[in-house]
């Protein structure tokens, strides 16, 4: 989630955030956007062209008669070493009279200004917004984490009982009680049932063996029913043994798997990983929904015109847009963008090249 600038602790931005940025209007909504340099002595520079676009802001809202106290909370990290040396590819700052959002970006965004009645959200488009987005399981002996893939970004997905340690589903008990009492808890519209469950009978390696099966079976039950809920294929980050024995385990059904053991990686680590792996699959689903986009222009169902797009987008007629990736600093185009997910549409970014016709914009109408 966001957070606010006071805090100096930005997140990377989720679909549900941008959903509440096009949500927002309120004049004025400020919206400053730039590149930043991750680490070493270029990190100087993300603070002087931070300052540089504070002026920008100050200026254009002066121009149109605002109060240019709005941005007072926002000078402080000019000078702020801490807060520049922890940056991705880019950084976003959205302001009003009475809300103050900063965000992480995990890819470059151009460096830019806006003072309107509503947030410049353009550049922040995903790619393949609409596509299926995968469930990525972090499996390790010792712990479980369940995330949605977006293209660029992992989302933690919790369950009922994910994340979780092993402790925390195979629960120590003394020996003489009977394994047999459960704690059961329901998840999801699979209708299964997982159950926390205490560690079995035996000794030594037999042991460690049943209460890894009970381990597993209860991640596998989670994670079932997820993939259920949300229809969504499933990437497995684990060892060779620990997938080994989760598929011997489970009946869950992996899609992709990615080698290695993420207690030994950073979160960014994990995230590189998973973004090596599944990013083929993904550039496959941009294309492809190029191609529905230019059925449905073939049909009369969609438009490439920004003109009708844009009357349909403010009555609540688009589904779903597309914006080349070369005109996402358009005015005209961010507006579509914002009517089209105020109202409950999808938008996303697509490569020039993969844009039906060479258009700016296609739209799929809802009717």
């Amino acid at each position: 989630m966001s957070t606010t600038i006071n805090d100096i602790s930005p997140s990377r931005l989720t679909p549900e955030d941008l959903k509440t940025l096009a949500e927002t209007s309120e004049n004025p909504c400020v919206s400053i956007l730039m590149p930043t340099h991750r680490s070493g002595p270029e990190t100087r520079q993300n603070a002087i062209r931070f300052k540089n676009l504070l002026g920008e802001a100050k200026q254009k809202l002066e121009d149109a008669g605002h109060d240019c106290s709005i941005l007072e909370p926002l000078e402080s990290l000019s000078t702020n070493f801490d807060f520049w040396q922890h940056q991705k590819e880019g950084l976003a700052i959205f302001l009003t009279s009475d809300q103050r959002r900063v965000f992480l970006v995990d890819r470059t965004v151009p460096a830019s200004v806006s003072v309107a009645d509503e947030f410049f959200v353009l550049p922040l488009l995903r790619s393949g917004e609409d596509a299926e987005r995968p469930l990525v399981l972090s499996l390790t002996w010792d712990s479980a984490n369940l995330y949605r893939f977006d293209g660029e970004s992992l989302e933690s997905m919790p369950t009922e009982m994910l994340p979780a340690k092993f402790h925390d589903l195979v629960l120590p008990r003394d020996p003489e009680e009977n394994l047999q009492n459960t704690s059961h808890r329901s998840h999801g519209n699979a209708g299964a049932t997982s159950t926390a469950m205490f560690h079995g009978h035996g000794e030594g390696e037999d042991k460690i063996e049943a209460d890894r099966r009970q381990y597993l079976s209860i991640v596998g039950d989670q994670v079932a029913g997820a993939v259920y809920d949300s229809g969504s294929p499933l990437a497995l980050v684990a060892t060779t043994e620990v997938a080994g024995h989760f598929e011997a385990a489970t009946d869950v059904r992996v899609d992709a798997k990615i080698e290695g053991s993420s207690s030994q990686w950073s979160d960014e680590e994990l995230r590189e990983r998973v973004c090596q792996t599944l990013s083929i699959d993904h550039k496959a689903v941009e294309q492809d929904t190029a191609e529905r986009f230019a059925a449905a222009i073939a049909q009369g169902s969609g438009s490439d015109d920004v003109s009708e797009i844009t009357a349909a987008a403010a009555n609540r007629r688009v589904d779903s847009v597309m914006v080349c990736v070369d005109n996402l600093e358009a005015a005209e185009l961010n507006s579509i963008v914002v009517d089209t997910l105020r109202h409950g549409g999808s938008a996303f970014r697509c490569a020039a090249e993969k844009m039906p016709g060479n258009a700016t914009v296609a739209a799929i109408f809802r009717y």
